[in-house]
């Protein structure tokens, strides 16, 4: 009996970049958002640096996300600090989604042997 399989092609390797360029530069704005003992020259004000933190927070913690599924992972696997039903990435399903489409190279559709 043969099956239908859609597989997709991902191009991981361009996700690892940029989930690593992003926590790079969470380790200079976290240097940034300090306003006593702050090591280097100020490249913005600590408001700006803050805000811009938070944002990238949460787009880390999506794309990791993200990559978890993609290699197969529930939500509580990803983040065991939740359980399954009622875990907070629920919420975030849709903009997971699109990071995960984001990344797709191609789609085939496979006839599988399932004997």
């Amino acid at each position: 009996m043969e099956t239908i399989e859609k597989v997709q092609r991902m191009d991981i390797t361009k996700f690892k970049e940029d989930i690593r360029i992003l926590s790079e530069g969470q380790r200079e704005l976290k240097n940034q958002r300090r306003t006593v003992r702050m090591t280097g020259s100020r490249t913005m004000s600590s408001s700006e640096a803050t805000w811009k933190h938070q944002m990238n927070r949460e787009k880390l913690r999506l794309m990791f996300a993200a990559y978890g599924l993609m290699r197969g992972k529930s939500f509580s696997q990803i983040e065991n600090k939740h359980k399954e039903e009622g875990h907070p990435l629920n919420d975030y399903k849709m903009k997971i989604g699109k990071i995960i489409a984001s990344y797709v190279l191609e789609d085939k559709v496979v006839l599988v042997d399932s004997e």
